[in-house]
């Protein structure tokens, strides 16, 4: 039976991470987006990033006003 790359356990389906390539079970990412755990933390990550990025560069643009 094949085994899960992220927590060693063995499991009848496996899904491919479309990130990182790594074969994962249902408990250890995400089915619908393919993602592993690892994986869709490191995009929630990159998110708030964009958006604290996004607010200091408009903060800048109204202390230039």
């Amino acid at each position: 039976m094949p085994e899960c790359e992220i927590c060693g356990e063995e499991s009848d389906k496996l899904i491919k991470c479309k990130s990182c390539g790594a074969k994962f079970c249902e408990d250890c990412g995400s089915v619908i987006e393919k993602r592993c755990e690892f994986c869709a933390e490191e995009e929630i990550d990159d998110d708030l990033v964009e958006d604290l990025d996004e607010d200091l560069i408009e903060g800048v643009e109204k202390d230039e006003e």
